[in-house]
């Protein structure tokens, strides 16, 4: 497939946002290739895609390529002086594109889909800290060696049985009720905000929490960090508070 038939086929979907239908219309095609050609195939596609979107664009109604489409990328970064720092990746240099970059994509995507469940489900009602606390367990649980490591494991984990689901809204109903509107773009923005590295830590290495609401039996194993908001957040004790705990119960 030349550039040239790309552009065209791209002009005939109007320009514009025909790009990502053409994207996905030319991933599904190749598909039934054989895996190595493939790959190779669908690589030299996407430069071509990416370079007739351009030039398509040129003689569009904006006049000219707007500046957002020369980059097929960006990578945001904490930094300690400016706040972030974004990185461009510039549609030159699309000649390194990979389709395992594609599947780093739909990754990051689903670990920003679970933990803005885990946020609008458990603590929607809570204000940004409440919110950034319930992500900052999410990802300490990830961190440690005791559960999955990843979003999407931590907050789903057991949720296939009724009981001993890790967070209750997987296992409790909740997911019959459609996250939307204000509350669900607030928790998707908390989730960017700590998958960023952007929110200080204010849980103490907290893996646990529970609501106020409630006492669970569990919370006698665990040292009990801090209050926020509606929730108490709680971490694995060390050797000797683990003794002092047991101790504690057997008085």
């Amino acid at each position: 497939m030349t550039a040239g038939s790309t552009q065209a086929r791209i002009k005939r979907w109007t320009g514009g946002a025909a790009s990502a239908l053409a994207f996905v219309f030319m991933a599904g095609v190749l598909s039934a290739a054989p895996e190595r050609v493939r790959e190779q195939d669908e690589a030299g596609v996407w430069r071509d895609v990416a370079g007739a979107y351009l030039d398509d664009a040129a003689t569009s109604r904006w006049g000219e390529a707007p500046a957002a489409l020369e980059f097929a990328s960006f990578t945001v970064e904490s930094d300690e002086v400016f706040g972030a720092r974004i990185t461009a990746r510039a549609l030159d240099d699309l000649r390194s594109f990979d389709t395992t970059h594609l599947d780093a994509a739909r990754a990051a995507a689903r670990e920003r889909r679970c933990l803005s469940e885990a946020i609008f489900y458990e603590a929607r009602s809570e204000n940004f800290a409440g919110q950034a606390a319930v992500a900052e367990v999410v990802l300490n649980r990830v961190s440690h060696r005791a559960y999955p490591d990843t979003v999407c494991g931590v907050v789903y984990q057991g949720s296939e049985r009724v009981t001993g689901c890790q967070f209750t809204f997987t296992c409790d109903g909740s997911l019959v009720r459609t996250p939307y509107g204000r509350t669900w773009d607030r928790s998707q923005l908390v989730a960017e905000h700590a998958l960023m590295g952007f929110s200080q830590p204010v849980t103490r290495r907290a893996t646990h929490y529970h609501t106020t609401a409630v006492d669970p039996i569990w919370n006698d194993s665990l040292v009990r960090t801090r209050r926020i908001g509606a929730h108490i957040f709680y971490r694995f004790p060390n050797r000797s508070e683990r003794q002092l705990l047991i101790s504690d119960r057997e008085a």
